[in-house]
């Protein structure tokens, strides 16, 4: 697999504080689903995050860079509103 994926690191599909997951949206295939950690992107190469970048998740971003792959911070916020709606709509 190869391509981009976009990471909302604050999705919270219950309100739940102890969720841990990431939504992400392979713009490619037209796909939303979630990890549990980011280091599970490793097979994509661009990797597009939103603007919450928690201190938990240094480790993971660095295994990706270390690994070749592109990380950027993605500070469109009107954007991740629409895909955040979109995600809403299919769970």
């Amino acid at each position: 697999m190869s391509g981009m994926v976009f990471v909302d690191t604050k999705w919270d599909p219950k309100k739940n504080k102890n969720s841990r997951k990431h939504a992400c949206y392979d713009p490619d295939k037209d796909l939303f689903f979630e990890v549990d950690s980011l280091a599970e992107l490793k097979d994509y190469d661009e990797i597009y995050l939103d603007s919450s970048l928690f201190p938990n998740m240094w480790e993971q971003l660095r295994e990706l860079v270390s690994n070749g792959k592109s990380v950027y911070y993605f500070t469109r916020s009107w954007k991740w509103r629409e895909i955040r709606e979109r995600f809403r709509e299919r769970i």
